[in-house]
């Protein structure tokens, strides 16, 4: 048996199947076509901004980490003869102020459209929610034309830290992100709703799509709005409302007639099942529906 004097080993991981989707949603293309390559570099930023998301995705690194991370991949193996030592923090922070340059909207539109079209997504259903992402430091003098990364209500319990809010549409076909938004860190979340969905009626050129959302989209500006223009929507009564507490008040001393809807396991006890019935009323002061649900 042929002996092996040396052998060096490499990672792989699930790297080929990440540059697989990459390829097949056209993101390195889209990233050529919107930002140039300068005649002395090294890498295009096309190269560099694929090796961020290929790496986000695997592990999330800082940018002074990704070379690191990236030598344990490619260096002495690379088809291309690239090696990690391309990818320092450098060239990675210049290929991202290049990427803040563009048109990003476009650029994201694109992206979605490709996903769209390549995967047969279906776009009847829309599902957004929305978070802050928490930053530390000082963050001073930032440019005014930027989303403003400041104090507001954090939802990771750090009253003390600045932050941003981050809203994000999914399709319920295959739970695929669909598109995004950035907003100030003082936005409360109710006021992103109406942007958000024109956004998507642009994108999807339709507004028949069901729009789910939490409770922060119940309010009648949002409702209104949504409705007026065709669209239809699917969200949850805060519970201060009147109509929550009128309702409760009600079930005290009356007889409900709810209709059985929905039988499954129960995700927390197997072999458990779980019984879903509703209950569907006007909404007298404005005339949407309400649909109360009562879980066994």
């Amino acid at each position: 048996m042929e002996q092996f004097i040396s052998a060096t080993t490499k990672k792989i991981d699930v790297l080929p199947m990440v540059k697989h989707y990459i390829t097949k949603l056209g993101i390195y293309e889209l990233f050529q076509r919107h930002i140039p390559k300068r005649s002395n570099a090294f890498i295009e930023p096309a190269q560099a901004l694929c090796m961020m998301i290929i790496n986000i995705i695997c592990s999330s690194q800082p940018l002074y980490k990704v070379e690191e991370w990236l030598a344990d991949y490619m260096d002495g193996v690379a088809e291309d003869g690239t090696t990690a030592a391309q990818y320092n923090d450098d060239q990675l922070g210049r290929s991202l102020d290049k990427l803040f340059k563009v048109d990003r909207n476009t650029l994201m539109t694109e992206i979605s459209a490709n996903a769209i079209k390549t995967y047969e997504l279906e776009t009847s259903d829309i599902h957004n929610d929305s978070t802050s992402v928490t930053f530390t430091g000082a963050y001073d003098g930032q440019p005014e034309e930027t989303v403003q990364i400041t104090r507001g209500f954090n939802k990771d319990h750090r009253p003390d830290c600045k932050q941003i809010v981050f809203g994000l549409n999914i399709t319920a076909d295959g739970n695929v992100p669909l598109s995004y938004l950035l907003f100030d860190g003082n936005r409360t979340d109710d006021t992103t709703h109406v942007p958000n969905w024109e956004g998507l009626r642009e994108l999807l050129e339709k507004e028949n799509f069901v729009y789910v959302a939490d409770c922060k989209l119940c309010s009648m500006e949002n409702l209104g709005h949504i409705h007026a223009n065709g669209g239809i929507f699917i969200t949850i009564i805060p519970k201060n409302r009147k109509s929550v507490k009128a309702f409760y008040e009600h079930i005290q001393d009356n007889d409900i007639d709810w209709q059985e809807a929905l039988i499954k396991e129960d995700t927390r006890k197997k072999g458990k099942l779980v019984t879903y019935r509703t209950f569907e009323q006007a909404f007298e002061d404005t005339g949407y529906r309400i649909i109360w649900v009562h879980s066994s």
